[in-house]
């Protein structure tokens, strides 16, 4: 997911990224129209004094522990108290961990028995949500949220959320819930580029490139970028990878969409559905159901863009992506995120992939020595933002997309009923406007959080500089969050472990100059068909499922 030391500069969107890497598929997601406002119009129960009475619900009792990766531990005790103060008898503990570890301590804490800790995110540990070691979700949307006086999901925007209550079924579950929001974009230095005489920032691939050969030659870095496993896997090199792929592959929608016959077939959506790859929401999971077992099927038949080896469309996008990453630090594949991130703040390096979360941290950061490393912090320069240049080929099927996407991941650990309940009234207190108040004031004051997108909740007023801040960032299409063959492929096989550290391997020979275009495809083409079966083992499927797409696979232990 992630960054890990320099975290409280992308800390909401790392939250997410892995994601940004391993969002789970038992969460059945719509995507976020590119119309959500970013905040609501203040209600009658947008102020804390509107909201039902503590009187007005049973005293609660017990004790709700947060471990949250990389959290800021003064914004989640600032909530924690002002939720004790509405609930005298319940004690909020909170212990959050650092990022670096998270998922194995989170596993180990589950192999050990029941965890102590209640409120964790998990978006790593699919093999867990597939376990249904979390509490479901949606049961609980229908329920009266105590702080608001009305069904939770009337004050949660759920179209934002990548939710659509329409098409759940009884065997879909919702084990995180994510309530902000990312987007990615680049961050560059306006200071470099009107030095090197670059007046207007790239629309195309091409053009960043040419930027970026000025840049190069006027002695600066021109994309601060960590290379090392964790970055190629789930971090920013990542997220450029997959972004980039969507652009030639995105025709696999028409491989993998819900056929008539199929389980997945929702009627009023799938049979009015049309291709069209000039609309960046043509394929949002609002629009279209995809077929999780087609889309496997088409891996193992080798159809369509699933098919890697031999595919120029996947030989023009290798080509491309070599050479962007071509542009990055010395001794790329050691750099780290931390200090890459010190390459941009320190004015050496003249762009960076980022999120909207940068434009509140990075003032913070300038006068940070131990982001910066140097004494007393560094100049603040004069910085700005672009969204993803567009490559062009005839390979090239549709403009650049990004990742747009809500996040949070936030999992509440299955116990006792009376425990889950406990902790989903403290989820309710977050995501009210009297909650939320607490949140947002609190990641203000901080020096280590900042808000990476608009909240996807109603009855909310976010101060007036945030509101205006993200309106700024123009919404081009999302990536994430779909079965496609740049999110499944691009990087090894979904985020199947073994899969995704040989292709680590492998990409990183390809950028070093060591294996051709052509080799290179042939080992993630091998790679894929090495490890499709023990991947479809490991969520609980067998390649027999693939003969029969239309079918539900069967249920096993």
């Amino acid at each position: 997911m992630t960054i890990r030391k320099r975290s409280a500069l992308l800390f909401s969107a790392l939250m997410a990224t892995s994601v940004l890497a391993a969002c789970s598929n038992n969460n059945n997601t719509a995507e976020p129209s590119a119309s959500n406002s970013a905040s609501g119009t203040p209600s009658e129960s947008a102020s804390p004094s509107a909201s039902p009475s503590e009187s007005a619900a049973p005293e609660l009792k017990g004790t709700i522990n947060i471990s949250l990766p990389n959290a800021s531990s003064s914004v989640w005790n600032s909530v924690a108290d002002a939720y004790m103060k509405r609930n005298p008898g319940v004690k909020v503990n909170v212990d959050n961990k650092p990022l670096e570890g998270y998922k194995e301590w989170l596993t180990a804490q589950f192999a050990a028995g029941t965890p102590d800790a209640d409120l964790i995110v998990n978006n790593e540990v699919a093999n867990l949500m597939s376990d249904k070691k979390f509490v479901d979700y949606y049961p609980y949307f229908d329920q009266v949220n105590p702080y608001t006086g009305k069904p939770w999901k009337d004050s949660l925007d759920l179209a934002a959320m990548g939710i659509n209550l329409d098409g759940v079924g009884t065997e879909d579950h919702l084990y995180n819930l994510n309530f902000e929001s990312v987007q990615i974009v680049w961050m560059y230095n306006k200071e470099i580029f009107n030095k090197v005489g670059i007046t207007e920032t790239p629309k195309t691939f091409d053009e960043l490139t040419a930027d970026f050969d000025k840049i190069k030659a006027a002695g600066f870095t021109p994309l601060a970028l960590a290379g090392d496993a964790n970055s190629m896997w789930s971090n920013q090199a990542g997220w450029l990878v997959r972004i980039y792929a969507d652009q030639y592959l995105r025709d696999y929608i028409n491989v993998i969409r819900s056929q008539e016959q199929d389980y997945t077939f929702l009627p009023g959506v799938d049979d009015i559905w049309k291709y069209d790859p000039t609309d960046p929401y043509n394929d949002s999971n609002s629009n279209v159901t995809k077929n999780e077992i087609r889309q496997w099927k088409a891996v193992r038949d080798k159809e369509g863009p699933y098919k890697i080896a031999g595919n120029p469309a996947w030989a023009a996008y290798a080509d491309n992506l070599k050479k962007l990453f071509s542009y990055t630090p010395d001794g790329f594949f050691g750099v780290k995120d931390d200090q890459a991130y010190q390459l941009f703040l320190t004015g050496k390096a003249a762009t960076m992939v980022s999120t909207p979360a940068s434009y509140w941290q990075l003032p913070k950061d300038f006068a940070d020595e131990t982001k910066t490393g140097a004494q007393g912090g560094v100049k603040a320069f004069e910085y700005g933002f672009f969204n993803m240049p567009s490559m062009q080929g005839p390979e090239v099927k549709a403009p650049a997309r990004t990742i747009q996407i809500p996040i949070g991941f936030y999992g509440i650990v299955s116990k006792n009923a009376e425990q889950n309940a406990l902790s989903m009234n403290f989820m309710m207190y977050v995501t009210s406007p009297e909650g939320y108040k607490v949140y947002a004031e609190a990641i203000q004051n901080s020096k280590d959080a900042s808000l990476s997108g608009a909240p996807a909740l109603k009855d909310i007023t976010l101060p007036a500089d945030m509101t205006a801040a993200f309106a700024d960032f123009t919404p081009i299409g999302n990536t994430e969050g779909y079965e496609s063959a740049g999110n499944k492929l691009a990087r090894g096989l979904n985020d199947y472990q073994p899969s995704v550290q040989d292709w680590v391997g492998s990409v990183q020979r390809f950028f070093a100059g060591k294996i051709t275009t052509e080799q290179y495809l042939n080992e993630l083409q091998a790679n894929v068909d090495k490890y499709l079966e023990p991947m479809l083992k490991q969520g609980k499927k067998e390649l027999s499922d693939l003969d029969t797409p239309e079918s539900r696979p069967p249920e096993r232990k």
